[in-house]
């Protein structure tokens, strides 16, 4: 789900996330370097990081999923594949799209090793920060750094995009610990 959002939606109509996609595009485009390598190059970092930060369980729970994200979304990437749908549209279909996606490897906990390494680890540190507020706060910081390079409506298109994407899995999230309660 998160690798056919990505490539196949916000990637080549331009629609910033604020995670690391939305980095690697912002790096791609003043480096002149595929957002492929950049993306796996970030990855990569953000596995070790895990490793470091929330420990060896952690690390090997994502690596399997870290591993089919970067193979998957570059080779999505090399088909060079767009889906041409109103920018709104592909908006709610990858927030919805990546916001399941990610909510199913955080309830595993485990991750495709983006910015959510970091929310994990702070929310294990402060239980009462929850973790879809805080890839929140780590997208729109993203989205903000990145207005100058892609435009102010590729920004406001990621606000939204971040927006839905954490609000699906802060209802997914609240949605488990009602059940789980019962």
């Amino acid at each position: 789900m998160l690798t056919v959002a990505y490539a196949f939606l916000t990637v080549p109509n331009h629609i910033i996330n604020g995670g690391v996609t939305s980095t690697s595009l912002l790096l791609s485009h003043y480096l002149k370097i595929d957002i492929g390598y950049i993306s796996t190059f970030m990855t990569i970092g953000l596995l070790i990081l895990g490793l470091v930060l929330l420990g060896k369980n952690f690390f090997f729970r994502s690596l399997f999923s870290s591993i089919c994200y970067m193979v998957f979304f570059n080779f999505f990437l090399f088909l060079n594949i767009s889906i041409s749908l109103p920018s709104l549209l592909c908006v709610l279909i990858a927030g919805v799209f990546v916001g399941l996606g990610h909510y199913l490897c955080l309830h595993e906990n485990s991750s495709t090793v983006g910015y959510d390494v970091i929310a994990l680890y702070l929310h294990k540190k402060i239980p009462k920060w929850n973790t879809a507020i805080i890839l929140r706060v780590i997208g729109t910081v993203v989205l903000i750094i990145g207005v100058l390079t892609f435009g102010i409506w590729s920004v406001i298109y990621g606000i939204l995009f971040t927006f839905i994407q954490t609000q699906v899995i802060y209802w997914l999230d609240r949605y488990h610990s009602k059940i789980g309660k019962k």
